[in-house]
């Protein structure tokens, strides 16, 4: 974009990622250094469950490493809605 001489579309962009990092901070801070006031039993989960999550993210790690084949299936359904 800087190439183009888009040097405010630039600003903007660098401004809202200035804006996220903050948010993204605060939610890091509020998780991890933070202490608790309450004092809340710790979440059961079942094992059903447990395998689950481990197999969703999973695919979420495979997609976002390796979106090839989504960005095919996706470019496939926008050609066949047209």
């Amino acid at each position: 974009a800087m190439k183009q001489g888009y040097f405010t579309l630039v600003l903007i962009a660098m401004v809202n990622v200035v804006i996220s990092l903050y948010y993204y901070i605060l939610i890091v801070r509020a998780a991890y250094l933070l202490e608790s006031d309450d004092d809340l039993p710790r979440l059961q989960v079942s094992i059903p469950t447990k395998i689950l999550t481990g197999a969703l993210v999973s695919v979420m790690i495979v997609f976002g490493v390796f979106p090839q084949h989504l960005i095919q299936v996706a470019k496939a359904a926008a050609q066949a809605l047209m």
